[in-house]
């Protein structure tokens, strides 16, 4: 398969993934997921500002389930995984808060509106929030939305069908927003799951995997230690948190049997945004197959293989140096391919 052809199969999985992600929160759509997988909303949300620009109509579908559950989106982690990851969607974030923040009068969304609207330049062109399959800018009306034009980006206004449910409980897919209705939002919903999933972790690992700061997360072992039900040595250091998740499972899971297996998501998705900014880059197709191995290759070293075992996956990709010259791309497709198909 080509590269040009590649691009084309990755964009389309890439979507079909955000479908099936979505539709198991409850949005109005098509996919069923393999629920095997928590997932991440915050994470999931960021990344789908960037991809659904090619496709408008989960785009909307998107603000039509934050409609309908956005009390329980974490800003204060929705704004640490864009910035750790340095996710490119901020503006558009900053869009989509805003337009939340008309419908709901409290400063949950108007403070990250506020904040990403604080960096864009003034001189900020405005220019196509969505894009045809094949790059090209779709087609324009005569309406625009006038907040998302506020932040640089053209579009009709927003109509919201209220067609989305609330997330449906029971379901490996919303075990996370079912924590976070029963405990509130914040690090303590993060922290139990993590456990949940585990069985074990330290002050650093569940910092690491829930974006929420060290801090944070000492404050509520100490406080869940109280219980009786967190076991921890006496040891300071290299101290493991233990907590049996079973029996939550079995109450909170309508099938509580299969394994369902921890993702570190934010840098997961980080990852196939930045492939994707690689792919759709100006000229990159056009450079010749060994240019576009070498620099396939030095994205992976540097910024995905990183990412993909923080999240987990590392071992699913060979080492990038392993193949040479133009053999690199076959490596290449292979292992995202793989990545994707484990995923979705």
């Amino acid at each position: 398969m080509s590269l040009e052809k590649y691009k084309t199969y990755f964009l389309d999985s890439i979507l079909d993934l955000l479908w099936t992600q979505w539709s198991g929160l409850g949005v109005s759509g098509y996919g069923e997921a393999r629920k095997h997988y928590v997932t991440d909303p915050e994470a999931l949300l960021t990344f789908s500002c960037s991809m659904c620009r090619y496709d408008a109509r989960l785009f909307d579908e998107i603000l039509d389930w934050l409609a309908k559950n956005e009390r329980f989106i974490s800003i204060q982690r929705l704004r640490a995984v864009l910035s750790k990851e340095n996710f490119s969607s901020g503006d558009i974030l900053g869009a989509v808060a805003a337009h939340m923040a008309q419908k709901n009068p409290t400063q949950k969304w108007r403070r990250l509106a506020d904040a990403q609207k604080r960096q864009l330049a003034a001189d900020t062109d405005c220019r196509n929030l969505f894009f045809l399959k094949n790059g090209n800018e779709m087609p324009l009306s005569n309406e625009e939305d006038l907040i998302f034009r506020k932040y640089g980006y053209l579009r009709p206004p927003v109509k919201n069908r209220e067609r989305s449910i609330a997330f449906p409980p029971g379901t490996p897919e919303t075990l996370l927003l079912q924590i976070r209705s029963l405990l509130g939002i914040g690090a303590r919903s993060e922290t139990l799951l993590y456990l949940f999933l585990n069985g074990k972790g330290s002050i650093s690992e569940i910092a690491s995997g829930t974006y929420y700061s060290w801090r944070s997360i000492q404050d509520v072992l100490f406080e869940m230690g109280h219980s009786g039900l967190l076991y921890f040595p006496e040891a300071k250091r290299g101290r493991f948190y233990r907590f049996d998740g079973k029996p939550w499972l079995d109450i909170l899971l309508k099938n509580s049997d299969k394994k369902i297996e921890w993702l570190c998501w934010p840098p997961l998705f980080r990852s196939l945004e930045l492939i994707w900014e690689k792919l759709n880059s100006n000229n990159f197709l056009s450079l010749s197959v060994l240019a576009q191995s070498a620099e396939l290759r030095s994205l992976m070293r540097e910024e995905i293989v990183p990412r993909l075992e923080h999240a987990g996956l590392g071992s699913m990709i060979a080492a990038p140096d392993s193949s040479n010259g133009e053999e690199y791309l076959k490596t290449f497709c292979k292992n995202i391919d793989a990545i994707i198909k484990y995923i979705s």
